[in-house]
């Protein structure tokens, strides 16, 4: 669909719910979704900004018993939104170096202005982990990033009208190549299985997580490589190891 007939799309829809329209006039981080959907950037997986401090307190402390001893640690936050992961990772691994990345600018500016004068902390616009160098990171976290929202609760067969796995797997291996041997990868609520990777070749499993464990986490179909719904499972994959 062309640009203008998404904007005639979202008219449309905003005058047949005047609380949408209300909602993107007063609602600032809700205009920042909707340009995003407009603008439909070329890694667009969630457009929608949820988020909160410590949200998978498992992950997290499973990753600093991994990590225990690899001091100084250099952390990568994939789809940081406004900073909450950061802040919550800075505790997790005081003095670890941690980078934010979100295709999202506002939430970026928000990371800024959040973490001004901090030296440990970064923060850029990507779409990808592409302009990493390889390498660099003891650990890349990507936390309910590689899904999209619209497929919760939906029952559809397919997800490549919203996001497709070989977009996925180029994401994975972008993350795979800038961690350190030894680093870590912690995925959470993906529609993809990283298993289904050519990259998880380089990868052993730490740790695996019901994949209903929190409400965050329900209405999260996963799709294969033929971007088609698979059977539900109880379990996912949400923490491994790069081998040499």
């Amino acid at each position: 669909m062309s640009a203008s007939g998404q904007v005639k799309r979202f008219a449309r829809q905003f005058a047949a719910l005047p609380g949408r329209a209300w909602r993107f006039v007063s609602d600032p981080a809700y205009r920042s979704v909707v340009a995003l959907a407009l603008r439909r950037p070329g890694n667009l997986f969630q457009p929608y900004g949820t988020t909160g401090e410590d949200r998978y307190p498992v992950v997290f402390a499973a990753a600093r018993s991994a990590l225990a001893g690899s001091a100084p640690l250099r952390l990568l936050s994939f789809g940081c939104a406004t900073g909450e992961e950061v802040a919550t990772l800075s505790r997790y691994f005081p003095g670890a170096f941690v980078k934010g990345l979100d295709i999202n600018p506002r939430s970026i500016a928000a990371c800024r202005a959040r973490f001004a004068g901090v030296a440990d902390c970064a923060f850029a616009v990507a779409d990808t982990a592409a302009g990493e160098p390889a390498g660099t990171y003891d650990a890349v976290f990507c936390m309910a990033v590689l899904r999209h929202g619209d497929l919760a609760g939906a029952n559809a067969q397919r997800c490549d009208h919203l996001i497709r796995f070989a977009d996925f797997e180029r994401t994975v291996a972008d993350f795979a190549r800038c961690l350190k041997v030894g680093g870590l990868l912690a995925l959470r609520h993906s529609n993809f299985r990283f298993a289904d990777t050519a990259a998880a070749a380089s990868f052993e499993l730490l740790l695996e997580a019901p994949r209903l464990a929190s409400p965050a986490s329900v209405g999260t179909p996963q799709y294969g490589p033929d971007n088609r719904r698979l059977p539900d499972a109880p379990l996912e994959g949400v923490l491994f190891r790069k081998r040499a």
